[in-house]
Formats: C-alpha cells, structure tokens, sequence
C-alpha cells in the first residue's frame, strides 16, 4: 500500500510536470488542449515531451531513489506512468475537455508511453548498477540521450490538421448548446440584443474552459473556509456570499449588460462602422481586465455570433436598428 500510494503521488506529480513544461513551451510549438488553437503545431515536439517525459522522468526518479537507499519504492515503476495517464484521461473527462482531444493520437500516446516504460524498467531500471551514473559504465551514455532530449525540445516543426479545427468546432457547439439549455432565456431576457449574448456565451465558455466545474467546488470549499470575496460561479462573478451557477450567470450578465449602457452614456462620437467592435472590447475589458483575455474572448465572441447569430439584425450601435 506503501508503495502504491508513492508510485500514485508521482504519477500525478509527473501530470504537473508535463504541463508546466508545456506551458512553458508554447513559444515552439508545444500543442495544448484550447479552443482558439486552429492548427497543430510540432508534432514531433509533441511526441518528445508526451512520450518521452514520462520515462526520462522515471529514470531520474528511480535514480534518486536508489540514491537515498529507498530501493523498494523503485519496483515496478513503471506503474507510475501508468497512473499518469489515468489521471489526465479522469481531468480531461471531469473538465469536459473530451471533444477537443485528438482519441487516435492519445491512444498513440498512451501506448507508447506504456509500452517504453516497461521495457525501460525491466531492461534497465530493475538492476541497479545499469542506471547509476557511473564513468567506467554504459550508463554514461544514457545521461548524455537525456541531455540530448531536452535539448530536443527546443525543435520547432509546423503542420496544419482540419481536424484540429473540426474537435474544436464541436466542442464550442456542444458547449454553448449545453449553456443555452440551462440559462438561455435568462440570459435573452436580460441582454435582449443577440450581439450581447454572443459576448455572454463567450465569457461563459471561456471561464468555464479555465475554472471546470471541479475547479469551482473547490473555490466554493475555499469561500466557506475564508469568508472572503472571492470570483465564483461559472461566469467568475466576484462575490462576497456564495452563489451558484445560475446565480452567477444572472449577475455575471447583468454586469456586461451595465457595461454596455455605460459605454454609450459616454459615447460623444457619432456612430461608425467600428462601433460594434469598439463596445465589445470595451464590454469584454471591463468585465476582465487583460489583453489576452480580451483578444480571446473577443475571438470566440465573433466565432459564436458567426456560428449561432448570423442571420441577426442586432447591432450595439444605438442609432442603428435592434439596439438595445
């Protein structure tokens, strides 16, 4: 039991590992799991740092295992990838990122990573004197491929997928479905302009892609335990009392709905061509602060007022027909 809850807490470990360095290689190419990214890029940077992560990460594991004389906790290793993979396939499934993964590739993946892993483990991390770096040893030559994958990493390959485009495509469509169910003529009453619900849809998938809904249980848990204002809610809405989903649509809407009036008693310009897009931004910024935030919403704003309203007559241009 002993072992299986360490070999447990490394698999989940080795999960933070891989996103971080994800994270922090998108400026080459590494793919995440998003709704704007239209292209994959780097496949084979993808596969360095999906597939091989996880067995250097074992080897230098099992290393500093042996190192520190806790020999018992290095039988069948292996294992550890394994829970790996468990524990992604369980994150993406609760957070509801499974129509945006590519399930051929994974399994590609997935398998590839097992498969390694075992041989690696029963090939080389079983015995002892095959890993330890040692000068009159082969395993020298080990360290230096391990040396030569991370430097691998900094590889920079691009490659276009319509398939890419298509998962996200349905991902958007089942979640704004999804949303629309449950909150769509609260939110029609309160917006009446279909422009606007474009821009709630979006900032409701977009919070809801980075806060999932097992994101905001512990934010709940969190608000009980400190009793300070916090964002909560599927839309984020900073609150001082819990509140629900629901709760959180209907302020969060209300907000975007107050900020666009405000817009407009300020503006002293006649109206233009760019009007539209000069209310969004300003909507988008006053309820989240950021210039990525803004360009991604905003993005995704367009895409579903493309997608869901195209035959709309709204406008946010009060001296134009259908504005609120």
């Amino acid at each position: 039991m002993e072992i299986l809850l360490v070999h447990i807490i490394l698999g989940i470990g080795l999960f933070f590992l891989i996103n971080w360095i994800g994270k922090h290689s998108y400026s080459i190419g590494y793919m995440e799991i998003s709704i704007f990214v239209k292209t994959e890029e780097a496949p084979a940077l993808n596969f360095l740092i999906r597939v091989l992560t996880p067995i250097v990460y074992i080897i230098i594991v099992s290393t500093s295992l042996y190192y520190f004389g806790l020999d018992k906790f290095v039988w069948n290793i292996y294992l550890v990838n394994i829970y790996y993979i468990l524990f992604r396939l369980i994150f993406n499934l609760v957070t509801n990122r499974g129509l945006l993964l590519n399930w051929y590739r994974q399994f590609l993946y997935w398998t590839a990573i097992i498969v390694i892993s075992y041989f690696t483990y029963e090939k080389l991390i079983k015995v002892k004197a095959n890993i330890l770096p040692d000068f009159t040893t082969v395993a020298n030559e080990l360290w230096i491929i391990i040396l030569i994958f991370i430097f691998q990493v900094a590889n920079n390959l691009r490659f276009s997928q319509e398939a890419t485009q298509k998962r996200k495509d349905n991902y958007l469509k089942s979640r704004y479905t999804y949303f629309k169910r449950f909150y769509g003529q609260l939110i029609k009453d309160l917006t009446n302009n279909e422009i606007l619900e474009s821009i709630v849809y979006a900032i409701i998938i977009y919070e809801d892609f980075n806060r999932p809904k097992i994101a905001r249980q512990v934010e709940n848990l969190k608000f009980r335990l400190t009793k300070k204002p916090h964002t909560l809610g599927v839309m984020q809405v900073s609150s001082d009392k819990l509140i629900n989903d629901i709760e959180s649509v209907k302020l969060g809407t209300e907000k975007i709905v107050n900020a666009y009036k405000k817009y407009i008693e300020n503006q002293t310009e006649n109206s233009s061509d760019y009007f539209d897009w000069y209310a969004k931004d300003f909507i988008i910024s006053d309820y989240n602060v950021g210039t990525s935030y803004n360009g991604e919403v905003s993005e995704l704003a367009d895409i579903i007022k493309n997608t869901f309203y195209k035959d709309t007559n709204d406008t946010l241009d009060p001296n134009k027909k259908n504005a609120l």
